[in-house]
C-alpha cells in the first residue's frame, strides 16, 4: 500500500487549466462527482477499510468533495477505467497570500508506480503549481521508500521529518517534501541569525534547494519569560479575533504562521472541532492571545495564531496553553509553525521542549515580505525510529531531526524527577532535557560506598531505583535514608566544598550521576551564568517579568 498527503496553504484558481491529457497510457483529468464510486475503490485499495474517520467511506460525502461547485479541485490518473491515483487542491480556511498550494488526499495504488500513472499525475500537478507560481509540500510515510524516490526524481526536496505524526492502524511518521518555486525562493527574507538546532536543519534544506544563505549560529538568544503574573482565561474565537485586531495598533511582531493547516488526520478531513482561544491579561488589559484546535484523530493540538502587544507575555501564554493541552486534552503532541525571524519565540519553544522537525523556506507572506517557517513539535511520549529504507537525502534529514529528539529519548522519567527540584525551578522541559543529558547512569551493589566524607564534591546524584544511606561517620547510624526520585550530593556539587558525610547504597540501586567536569556543557546550558567564588558557574535564578 502506498499513500501520501500534501499539506499546503493557498487554494489555486480553476482558470486556464487543462482538463484532460494522455500521458504514458494514463488519462490525467479533473475528477467529477460521477467518479465517486471509483474514488471510493481507490480509498479501499490504498487505505483499507479501517481508516479512523468513517465519513471517508460515505458515498454522499465523496460526491460533495468531488463536485466542482462544493468540493476541492481534485485530479486523478485513470488507467483502463480504474483510478490509479488522486491529488486534491484543498480549500484554505479564509484568504491567504502565502505562495503555497494546498494539496492533500493523495492516494496511489501500488501499480501506479510501475505503470507510470503516478509519475504522470504528479508531473501534471507540478505543472499546475508552477504555472500558479506556488510551492508544494508533500508528506510521505517514513517507511515508503518507493514514494521517496518518486518525488525526489520529480524535483521534490526533503525538508524535515516528524515522528508519530498520523494515526492509522498505528502511528506513522512522515517525511516532508517541498517542490520549490525559484521566483518565490529568491525573494524571501534572508536569515542572518538562527538557533543551533534550527540552523542545522535550515542549512541542510537551503543547500538542497540550492538557495544561498549564510546563517550565523547564535545560542545566546533570550526567550520570553516562561513565568509572569499573566492571568490566562479561555475565550471564544470571536473575542480572540477582536482582541487581535485591536492589538494591531501596537504593531506587534508576527511570529506564528496563520491558519493554513486546519483539518483532521492524514486525509485532512474538514469535520474538525471548532477553534479554541486563550487570552492573557496584565492589569485587566488583554496583552496576548493564542488560538488552537485539537485533532481528535491524531490526538494532537495545533496552534494556529498568536499575538502579543507587550513584548513579554508570549512565553507564559504558550507555556499555559501547553500545560492545558497535555493535562486536559491528553495530546500526544503539540505543534506550532513559528517564523524563522522570531528568535525569542523559537527560544521559548525550545525551553518548553519543542523540537524543530521541518524548515519551510518562504512559506509565509506578511505585507509582501516572504519569511521562512520552522515547524516545532512537542512530543509527550517517547518514540522509536521506524525501520525505513530511506534515500540518502531523506536519511540525512531524519538524522538531524532524530538528534534533536535525542534529549527526549534519554527518558521522560529523568525530566519528571528534575522538574520539582527547587534548584531547577523556572526551567522549561527543553532546558531540563539539557540538564538530563549531563547525567550518566550507574549501578551500585548493596553496601557499596558512593562517596566518603572529605571527598571532593564533583558529582550530584539522583536515585532512579534503590535506597541510599547518609552517614556522618563510616560506622555511625544513618542520619537519612533516601529512596526513588531523591537527589543527593548536590550541595557539595554546587559550592565545591568537601563532602560532609558518607553515602552508601543499602540495596542494589541505580543512580543518575552528573559530574562537574562537564563545565563546558553547563556553560552552554546557562550561557549568561556568571562565575562565583565557589563554583565555576552559578545556576540562574528563575526569570520573571
Amino acid at each position: 500500500m502506498l499513500f501520501c498527503s500534501f499539506i499546503l496553504m493557498q487554494v489555486p484558481t480553476q482558470q486556464n487549466v487543462r482538463t484532460k491529457d494522455i500521458l504514458m497510457g494514463s488519462t490525467i483529468r479533473r475528477a467529477t462527482a460521477a467518479d465517486a464510486p471509483k474514488w471510493l475503490d481507490l480509498v479501499q485499495a490504498t487505505l483499507g477499510a479501517q481508516y479512523p474517520v468513517k465519513a471517508i467511506y460515505d458515498p454522499k460525502w465523496v460526491v460533495s468533495q468531488l463536485d466542482a461547485e462544493t468540493g476541492p479541485e481534485t485530479w486523478v490518473a485513470e488507467v483502463d477505467g480504474q483510478l490509479n491515483g488522486s491529488i486534491s487542491f484543498l480549500k484554505a480556511p479564509g484568504a491567504s497570500s502565502n505562495p503555497v498550494a494546498n494539496l492533500g488526499r493523495n492516494l496511489f495504488r501500488t501499480e501506479s508506480i510501475k505503470d507510470g500513472s503516478a509519475e504522470a499525475l504528479l508531473k501534471s500537478v507540478n505543472e499546475l503549481v508552477t504555472k500558479r507560481n506556488e510551492m508544494a509540500i508533500v508528506r510521505i510515510a517514513a517507511t515508503d521508500n518507493a514514494q521517496q524516490i518518486l518525488f525526489e526524481n520529480l524535483g521534490y526536496s526533503c525538508v524535515g521529518f516528524q515522528p508519530l505524526k498520523h494515526m492509522l492502524q498505528q502511528r506513522v511518521g512522515v517525511l516532508f517534501y517541498v517542490h520549490g518555486a525559484n521566483s518565490v525562493l529568491v525573494t524571501r527574507n534572508p536569515l542572518s541569525e538562527s538557533l543551533p538546532q534550527v540552523s542545522e536543519l535550515g542549512t541542510a534544506v537551503l543547500e538542497q534547494l540550492q538557495v544561498p544563505n549564510a546563517m550565523v549560529v547564535r545560542d545566546g538568544a533570550s526567550g520570553y519569560p516562561l513565568q509572569c503574573d499573566l492571568k490566562v482565561r479561555e475565550a471564544k474565537i470571536e473575542e480572540f479575533e477582536l482582541c487581535r485586531s485591536e492589538a494591531q495598533s501596537a504593531n506587534p511582531p508576527v511570529e506564528v504562521s496563520g491558519r493554513f493547516n486546519l483539518g483532521s488526520g492524514l486525509m485532512r478531513m474538514p469535520a474538525s472541532p471548532a477553534l479554541r482561544a486563550l487570552l492573557g491579561q496584565q492589569d485587566k488589559k488583554t496583552v496576548a492571545g493564542l488560538s488552537y484546535y485539537f485533532d481528535e484523530q491524531d490526538r494532537c493540538a495545533r496552534v494556529t495564531e498568536a499575538f502579543c502587544s507587550d513584548d513579554l507575555s508570549m512565553g507564559a501564554l504558550l507555556a499555559h496553553a501547553l500545560r492545558s493541552m497535555q493535562e486536559q486534552l491528553n495530546a500526544v503532541y503539540t505543534e506550532v509553525d513559528i517564523l524563522a525571524t522570531a528568535p525569542r519565540l523559537l527560544k521559548s519553544a525550545e525551553q518548553m521542549g519543542f523540537v524543530p522537525v521541518a524548515y519551510l523556506p518562504a512559506f509565509f507572506c506578511n505585507k509582501d515580505r516572504l519569511s521562512d517557517v520552522v515547524k516545532m513539535v512537542k512530543l509527550n511520549l517517547p518514540y522509536s525510529l521506524e525501520n525505513g529504507d530511506f534515500t540518502a537525502h531523506a536519511k540525512n534529514m531524519v538524522k538531524i531531526v532524530d538528534r534533536n529528539f535525542e534529549d527526549q529519548k534519554l527518558g521522560l522519567a529523568i525530566i519528571n524527577l528534575l522538574r520539582p527540584l527547587s534548584m531547577f525551578a523556572g526551567l522549561g522541559d527543553g532546558e531540563l532535557r539539557k540538564v538530563a543529558r549531563l547525567f550518566v547512569q550507574k549501578l551500585y551493589r548493596a553496601g557499596e560506598r558512593v562517596f566518603a566524607k572529605g571527598d571532593s564534591g564533583d558529582e550530584a546524584y539522583i536515585v532512579l531505583r534503590g535506597k541510599i544511606s547518609i552517614q556522618l561517620e563510616a560506622d555511625s547510624p544513618a542520619v537519612a535514608q533516601l529512596g526513588d526520585g531523591k537527589i543527593f550530593g548536590e550541595l557539595a556539587f554546587l559550592d565545591g566544598a568537601p563532602r560532609a558525610a558518607f553515602a552508601v547504597a543499602t540495596q542494589p540501586s541505580i543512580f543518575r550521576r552528573q559530574a562537574r567536569r562537564c563545565r563546558f556543557a553547563r556553560h552552554r546550558l546557562f550561557p549568561n551564568a556568571k562565575p562565583c567564588g565557589l563554583c565555576q558557574y552559578r545556576l540562574p535564578q528563575p526569570r520573571r517579568c
